[in-house]
Order: structure tokens, then C-alpha cells, then sequence
């Protein structure tokens, strides 16, 4: 998804402009009401393209906006309700368009887009397929978004995961074949030696079950391959693909029981899928979000963790408050990788006498998101520390003469995204306001 910033000082017109740019397809990014806050969040966020009102170009800005254009070349730089006043204070500056309305400049947003991401390919299909199958951390909202411009799908799916020991080509071919026979909405060579297949429109069990054999009699018709096909059981959430895939894939794997060349339900391998429902790879992105004091983030991922406790009502608290351990162990555990940090912090509210006394969801919820903002806290007056030490340094280096931003980052050992967030917590001001912007 692509980030578009906004950054007009009339609050109602900026509210509307993102408005738009969600509809849009876009992602909206925070709200920005000066081109001071425009530089900072571009060092904090993932920013593709900038809609600046023209009504905040003066000759004051040509400094801001010149430097933007060298540190973030990346940056797609629209100008919206520019006219013939402002021109001569942009001609310097290479990646900037005027543009008289929102709704023209966002069309013209998919300019900033490579012409190889915009590709109908099958290449770019199997790309988008295979990260959406995969671990990420995008919410299920975006991840239809994707999905729908892969291929056209109906809600209610099971994934096949079929392993093979060799033969891979003929195994793809075989497998092409026959899903083109059985209506079979998609199969993608997942890795070295696995494929992944999508099958749609609420099929029951019986009925994947009963698919998957009609591939299994091709497979040991045309080729001469090992295998065994894993089927998942039928999800409707476009964000649970991954949770399909790896469900499917240990079905699969369970060859060890149920011999090779079989169709394995997950039903199989028991009624509980916590195991694959359960978004650890979230969890370690929260813990890293909680260390860098990133409670945004944080908040996000334990929200997501949190919706799966949510839909299995059949978890007992105890189980959930194990879960919960484990995730205070993990935000332990980064923190000795901080040991100075580690020593001077006190988080009373993640007491484990607080955990056991835990009694429902929402409690144990309520328990970890304090938890974390006192750890993030604990983090940031660590940062802060240190961000005010990077500002004297700064202060003496500037005074002995100035210099240029990217010299600093090198010499300080740091980022210049650090500078920015240093100078702004110090005088408010922003980096290219401080010091020479030339690379």
C-alpha cells in the first residue's frame, strides 16, 4: 500500500484530503499541519508520496522543501492548488508537481508507483500471493485490498499445501492441469519444494476432502513424484491466508503418521489450530515495538494477538495467561540485550502475581497494553537521555563552524532521522532548519 502524507494547515481541508486518499486505495498517514511536521514524519513513517497545500509554500520554504527533495529522493512531492506565484520558488526543485485539485493529484499518485508493481504479470500475481500466504503484519482490510488485485476470489477458503521430493516441473504441470479440470482457483509454487493451492466459494470439508483426492489420483498418474497434500480447514478472513497456509503445510508435513502420498486433513491432527492461529511472529514484532517505545505498533500487534483469544471461546484463561508469560519472558529477554536499561527500570504493572489473578480477556488485555506503555515509557526517557546528549554535541559541533547533515549522522554514529528527532525534542525545530541540507 502506498503512504500518502498530507500536509495542509487548514485542519477540516487536510481531514477531507485524507479522507480521499483512503477511498482511494491509500494509506493515510498521520495528520501534518506544517512542513516542519511534514520533515519529521518523514524520517518516522513510511512515506511514498506528500500532498503539500500550496498555502504553505513561501520563499522560507524553498530551504525545507530543496533539502526533502535531496535526503528523500523516494518521495513523491505534489503541490496541490499551486499556481503561477509559487512556480518560480519550486523551479529548483526536481520531483515536485503542481496540481489544482486533490482529486486530479491523486490520480496522478499511481505516477509514483514503478511500472513493474502496477504489471498484471503472473510474476507480480505470485508475488503479491506469496506475501499475503507468509508472515506479515498487515491488517485484514489491506490484505483484501492485495488480494483482489491478484485474482478474483469469493469468501470462504481452504488451502491445499502440497510437499513433493522432486520432479518439481512436472509436478507443477500435473498439478496446473488438473486444477483447470476442478475449478481450482489458483496454484503457486510456494518455495523449493512446495506448492500452495486455493480453493474458494465455501467448499465443506467433505467436498476439499474430496477434491484433494481427485489431484492425488492425477499426481500419481502423471508424475513420479513423493508427496503428501495438507488441507487446511475453510477460513473466511482474507488476513487468515497465512494462518491457511501454515495449517495446511503442517497437515502436510505429518507424514511421519499418516504415510506419503496421502490427503491430510488438519482435522487430523486434532480440533484445536492455536498453534497456527496464533501470530507469533507479531508478538516479536510488538516486543520490538515496545523497545524501541513504538506504542503505536505495539498496540497494533496486541491487538491482533488479542483477536484470536477473542474467537476461541473455547481457551481456558489459564492458557491465555500462560500465553501472556510468555510474552512478558520475550520483552525480558530484549531487554537484557539493554542491560543499563534493564537495571534502571521498575515495571510494577507486569507483576505476575497481577498475571495469575488475571480472570478474563479483557483483563488479561488491560493487563499487557499497561504493561507495555510502562515499558515504552521506561524506553523512551532511556531515548530521550540520549537524544539530548546527540543535541550538545550537536550544539557544539554547529558552533564550531556547521556543516552538513549527512556529516553528522557519520561522525555521530547515528541517523539522520535521530538528528531530526533530537533537534525537535530540543528547540522544536526541524533538521534542515539546523543545518546545511547539501550531501
Amino acid at each position: 500500500m502506498l503512504g500518502v502524507l498530507v500536509a495542509n494547515q487548514d485542519k477540516a481541508e487536510g481531514a477531507a484530503w485524507r479522507s480521499q486518499v483512503s477511498k482511494r486505495g491509500f494509506t493515510a498517514l498521520p495528520e501534518c499541519d506544517s512542513l516542519s511536521e511534514m520533515v519529521y514524519l518523514l524520517t518516522r513513517e513510511k512515506v511514498h508520496i506528500v500532498l503539500c497545500a500550496a498555502n504553505l509554500i513561501d520563499n522560507e520554504a524553498l530551504l525545507t522543501l530543496k533539502a526533502t527533495d535531496i535526503f528523500f529522493p523516494r518521495v513523491k512531492l505534489i503541490i496541490v492548488g499551486g499556481d503561477l506565484r509559487i512556480s518560480p520558488i519550486l523551479s529548483s526543485i526536481t520531483r515536485v508537481t503542481l496540481i489544482k485539485s486533490v482529486d486530479s493529484a491523486l490520480k496522478n499518485c499511481m505516477t509514483a508507483i514503478p511500472p513493474e508493481a502496477v504489471s498484471d504479470s503472473e510474476e507480480i500475481r505470485e508475488q503479491t500471493l506469496r506475501f499475503l500466504l507468509g508472515n506479515h503484519f498487515m491488517p485484514s482490510e489491506d490484505a483484501a485490498v492485495l488480494l483482489s488485485r491478484s485474482f478474483l476470489w469469493e469468501p470462504g477458503y481452504v488451502i491445499f499445501n502440497i510437499a513433493v521430493d522432486a520432479y518439481r516441473e512436472e509436478t507443477l504441470k500435473a498439478l496446473k492441469k488438473a486444477a483447470t479440470e476442478l475449478k481450482i482457483t489458483y496454484v503457486l509454487p510456494y518455495d523449493r519444494d512446495s506448492f500452495c493451492l486455493i480453493l474458494d466459494k465455501s467448499p465443506s470439508k467433505e467436498q476439499a476432502v474430496s477434491i484433494a483426492n481427485e489431484l492425488r489420483l492425477s499426481l500419481l498418474k502423471e508424475t513420479n513424484a513423493m508427496f503428501s497434500i495438507g488441507i487446511s480447514r475453510m477460513r473466511m478472513k482474507t488476513g487468515d491466508l497465512a494462518v491457511c497456509r501454515k495449517e495446511a503445510a503442517r497437515a502436510c508435513n505429518a507424514t511421519h503418521v499418516f504415510g506419503y502420498n496421502s490427503v491430510i486433513h488438519a482435522d487430523c491432527l486434532g480440533t484445536s489450530d492455536i498453534e497456527y492461529a496464533y501470530p507469533k511472529h507479531k508478538e516479536q514484532r510488538l516486543i520490538e515495538a515496545t523497545m524501541d517505545g513504538d506504542t503505536e505498533t505495539a498496540t497494533k500487534m496486541l491487538d491482533e494477538i488479542f483477536e484470536v483469544f477473542k474467537a476461541r471461546k473455547d481457551l481456558k484463561q489459564g492458557l491465555i495467561n500462560k500465553i501472556i508469560l510468555g510474552v512478558i519472558v520475550g520483552l525480558n529477554i530484549a531487554a537484557t540485550s539493554r542491560a543499563n536499561s534493564l537495571e534502571k527500570m521498575n515495571i510494577d504493572s507486569l507483576a505476575l502475581s497481577k498475571l495469575m489473578a488475571v480472570k478474563s480477556v479483557d483483563e488479561a488485555y488491560a493487563y499487557l497494553r499497561k504493561g507495555i506503555f510502562d515499558f515504552a515509557s521506561e524506553m523512551d526517557a532511556i531515548t530521550a537521555v540520549s537524544q539530548d546528549a546527540l543535541f550538545y554535541k550537536l550544539k557544539e559541533l554547529k558552533s564550531a563552524g556547521g556543516g552538513y547533515v549527512s556529516d553528522f549522522a557519520e561522525s555521530l554514529d547515528t541517523t539522520k532521522a535521530f538528528i531530526a528527532a533530537a533537534i525537535r525534542r530540543n528547540d522544536g525545530g526541524d533538521v534542515f532548519d539546523y543545518f546545511d541540507c547539501e550531501v
